[in-house]
């Protein structure tokens, strides 16, 4: 049987429809995979973060800072910490929890007059807070103004006389304005209620010495390195004064403790030079001065040790350079006694002008002030070596001048 088209209908009108609804169908199936894939992959970016804790989160809470905070506080990162604590209060400005830390971080960092404005503060915040009266008694002792803080201590007493940082303040209060006995006693009062409190410890150990007793202060110096073991400040103070008192190896083995942490600390590898200079090991000494100028280069008690160090040496070029690094820094103590060393540096090269010039200078700069005879007499020494010696004969007549 013969089947008959219907010309009338467009020939391929059916196929047509087939292949667009087929079209529109892989579309929508192409779109739906495009969508499954998109959130498939961000549902696997969101894993993988999870995993390796860098996820997007929200701003974190400022209590969850302030923990981070007191973290950092405890790892010896005090300036991290602050930063943090920073951020906190200007998101709590009426925290005085938060205001009190962040002042306590403040004067451990020498911004006493920030931790100065926190305390009044929280004083106006709420005049019956002990931390306010703590924080401004605290920051007025460190700035040398131990007199005006005493009142303000005892007055936090009056509101809470358990509060350990007001009898850390007033034990260096009296101390600093020569009040020894009563320093010493607000201390034993102070430890009787807080004997694990690192910074009473260090604070007794300071009017213990104030008193000479040097031995007793060690001990509590110690037991306060014991409680806060990464505070460096009472390291310093415990090294110095093992120095001071013959027991050299074990300040070298406390400096180097303090290396270990930090590697370039300039303060510490200038204090170990100058162990090493006590005990006669120059070499190591000269080592740890130069990496202290290394590591700042701007510090004139480094340049002046180093200085000193190549003079000793003979390595007069070296000292001459060094010692003017230490004139461009300082103008006070250490300044002089770079000026007339360079001066007789130059004159040791063989350049007489420069040395008699800068040894002239330097005696009239300490002419002009008081308690440094002893660097008068070294430059008039230098000149009158300069006047009587035959290689610099334009100053042979002049060995009485340098001396009216």
């Amino acid at each position: 049987m013969q089947i008959k088209r219907d010309y009338s209908q467009p020939f391929f009108r059916d196929r047509k429809s087939r292949r667009r609804r087929y079209r529109l169908i892989a579309a929508l199936l192409g779109a739906l995979l495009g969508l499954a894939a998109v959130s498939q992959r961000a549902a696997l970016e969101r894993t993988v973060q999870t995993l390796v804790g860098a996820g997007p989160t929200a701003t974190p809470l400022p209590g969850v800072l302030a923990l981070r905070a007191s973290q950092l506080a405890q790892t010896g990162d005090l300036t991290a910490a602050e930063n943090l604590l920073s951020t906190v209060v200007a998101e709590r400005p009426e925290n005085i929890a938060y205001l009190y830390e962040q002042g306590v971080l403040l004067i451990e960092l020498e911004r006493y007059d920030e931790a100065l404005a926190l305390g009044r503060q929280i004083i106006d915040l709420n005049p019956r807070d002990v931390r306010g009266f703590a924080l401004e008694a605290s920051s007025m002792v460190w700035q040398g103004q131990a007199s005006a803080a005493i009142p303000i201590a005892l007055s936090g007493l009056e509101l809470d006389d358990s509060f350990a940082a007001l009898y850390v303040t007033l034990t260096r209060a009296y101390v600093d304005t020569n009040r020894w006995g009563e320093g010493l006693d607000i201390g034993e009062r102070g430890l009787s209620l807080h004997p694990n409190d690192a910074r009473l410890n260090r604070a007794y150990a300071y009017a213990l010495q104030s008193t000479g007793a040097y031995e007793e202060a060690m001990t509590y110096l110690e037991r306060s390195i014991e409680l806060r073991p990464i505070y460096l400040p009472t390291q310093f103070e415990l090294a110095g004064l093992y120095l001071a008192r013959g027991r050299d190896q074990q300040a070298i083995d406390l400096y180097d403790r303090i290396l270990s942490a930090s590697p370039r600390h300039a303060r510490a590898l200038l204090r170990q030079c100058l162990a090493y200079r006590k005990v006669g090991q120059f070499a190591r000494a000269l080592g740890f001065c130069e990496d202290a100028v290394d590591s700042d280069g701007s510090s004139p008690e480094a340049l002046f040790h180093l200085g000193q160090l190549y003079y000793r040496e003979r390595r007069f070029d070296e000292s001459r350079d060094v010692f003017q690094q230490c004139v461009k820094y300082d103008e006070g103590a250490y300044g002089l006694s770079c000026l007339y060393r360079q001066a007789l540096s130059h004159y040791y090269t063989g350049d007489c002008d420069t040395g008699w010039e800068l040894l002239q200078e330097s005696l009239l700069i300490a002419q002009a002030r008081e308690g440094v005879e002893s660097a008068v007499d070294n430059i008039q020494q230098g000149l009158a070596a300069i006047a009587a010696d035959p290689q610099c004969p334009t100053y042979a007549e002049s060995d009485e001048s340098f001396q009216n």
